[in-house]
């Protein structure tokens, strides 16, 4: 979450005619750097975590790509087993090709559902930045009618 450091007026010049209280135009000022802040530190935290959640949607993407792979090379040595096997249909060295064949795919396959279920289930939306500008919302809400107060 993001912190906010709020400093008072400048004693000196910050005061009105009474000396006690701040004057309205420093307090709005105060108000309008505080808010200028926090709205940086926001777009810095989403920033963050919008790479963060951007590196694990494309590792997981290349992983698909790897799973993609791998059945490939499942379908091209079942291939090899179809040549395999109408060439030579009584020959044993054509069940190897099939054995491995279906492991390929079934390696591949597998790998590739894993990922893309992972996929799925990952969020990219900044979520914690959202939560905080609706906390940094309400804080500016409650920072508004407290000044509305004191001038009353």
């Amino acid at each position: 979450m993001a912190e906010l450091h709020v400093t008072p007026p400048d004693p000196a010049g910050g005061r009105a005619a009474g000396g006690t209280e701040p004057a309205l135009g420093d307090l709005f000022r105060q108000l309008a750097q505080d808010s200028a802040t926090l709205v940086r530190q926001e777009m810095n935290l989403a920033k963050a975590e919008l790479k963060s959640n951007v590196k694990s949607v494309a590792r997981d993407a290349a992983m698909v790509a790897v799973g993609g792979i791998l059945a490939l090379v499942g379908v091209v040595v079942l291939i090899a087993f179809l040549v395999v096997a109408v060439g030579d249909a009584l020959d044993n060295y054509w069940l190897g090709a099939l054995v491995v064949g279906v492991l390929f795919l079934l390696v591949g396959g597998l790998l590739a559902m894993s990922s893309l279920k992972k996929l799925k289930h990952e969020e990219v939306a900044p979520t914690r930045t959202l939560e905080t500008l609706k906390e940094d919302k309400q804080w500016l809400q409650s920072e508004i009618k407290q000044v509305r107060r004191d001038l009353a």
